[in-house]
């Protein structure tokens, strides 16, 4: 009896069998987390290919090394790493392996490395230089650098032979686009928030279509170019300012975001007898009166948008012969410039 099994060590088996499979189930844990991320990794690869996307961000025309270098620099740098290895002979865990040309992060950061230690080398063989510029490459540079390869690189899994990279999964565009939405508004509020906002409502028009949009910040006024859509300054108020109404910076926007408001458009026909006779007209005409100038334009036989006397013309009612417009909405004009109406 004195050789059975005592309470306690049934409890410590239990407790030891019980740390066992936690320490498994982690394991597992960690493994399948492990995979799921590299098969997310993996189907975002061959989305990428499937879309044509994964190519090179730059900025302007500013290429990585890896894709401006040529074969010699290539070679230079390769010699410089062995000459590197061979010279300084680091411990194992800080060797960079035979490998790291397949390494696209690890190329871009030894090239670094050796374009600092060359700008080095030069300032330090100028007599009139301080000589401390080696110095600063040794401690700021070579050794953080060759850490930061063998701790941020899947370069470590190289030891024995090389294991290609896995690279990280493509930018989620959706949530780039909304990311750059919001930035963009939250600039645009920040820039509008030093001004205030009025819109030009002269007799005849109304605050929901006015004639112009202005703003002020102290005693500056600008006014939106309704030929290029930007701000303009003015030198003076051109305008009344009992025509002009305060409008919150937002619904400045909103009208200024409705290009089409902004457009008069005319049915174009020879003569009144044409359109008094349900002749279709000859083509469309608009105007857009911006505070620099009137810009009249007819719609023309090629498809595009050129200047016309026509507006000027008709109102004037000076010359002999004016033609006859109409004034249509926006979606008229649309219908008669894109449907089947002969234009």
């Amino acid at each position: 009896m004195d050789d059975a099994p005592k309470a306690s060590d049934f409890a410590a088996y239990r407790a030891e069998l019980e740390e066992h499979i936690k320490k498994f189930a982690l394991g597992v844990e960690r493994d399948q987390g492990e995979i799921e991320e590299i098969l997310g990794e993996i189907l975002g690869r061959l989305n990428a290919l499937e879309t044509g996307a994964g190519g090179v961000p730059v900025a302007g025309d500013h290429l990585p090394w890896s894709l401006r270098a040529t074969e010699r620099d290539w070679q230079d740098l390769a010699d410089w790493t062995d000459w590197l290895g061979r010279h300084y002979a680091p411990q194992l865990h800080l060797r960079i392996w035979p490998c790291w040309p397949a390494h696209g992060g690890v190329v871009e950061e030894l090239a670094a490395l050796r374009a600092a230690w060359c700008a080095a080398v030069e300032a330090d063989t100028d007599p009139a230089r301080s000589g401390s510029e080696l110095a600063y490459w040794h401690q700021m540079w070579l050794w953080p650098t060759v850490e930061r390869i063998r701790q941020n690189y899947m370069f470590g899994e190289c030891e024995t032979e090389h294991s290609p990279d896995r690279p990280g999964r493509p930018t989620d565009t959706a949530a780039l686009r909304a990311r750059a939405a919001e930035a963009e508004s939250e600039r645009r509020r920040l820039e509008n928030a030093r001004y205030a906002f009025f819109a030009e409502v002269p007799r005849g028009r109304t605050p929901d279509r006015p004639d112009g949009l202005w703003r002020r910040a102290d005693d500056t006024w600008e006014y939106l170019s309704l030929l290029d859509w930007e701000w303009h300054a003015a030198a003076e108020l051109p305008v009344g300012r009992e025509i002009l109404h305060p409008v919150t910076a937002g619904r400045a926007l909103e009208l200024a975001a409705d290009r089409q408001s902004w457009v008069t458009y005319w049915a174009h026909h020879a003569d009144e007898a044409d359109w008094r006779a349900g002749t279709p007209p000859t083509t469309v005409v608009r105007r857009r009166r911006s505070p620099e100038r009137i810009h009249d334009e007819a719609y023309g036989p090629d498809g595009a948008w050129e200047p016309t006397d026509a507006v000027h013309d008709f109102l004037s009612a000076r010359p002999s012969d004016p033609p006859h417009l109409v004034e249509i909405d926006a979606a008229e004009a649309a219908r008669l410039v894109n449907g089947d109406t002969g234009l």
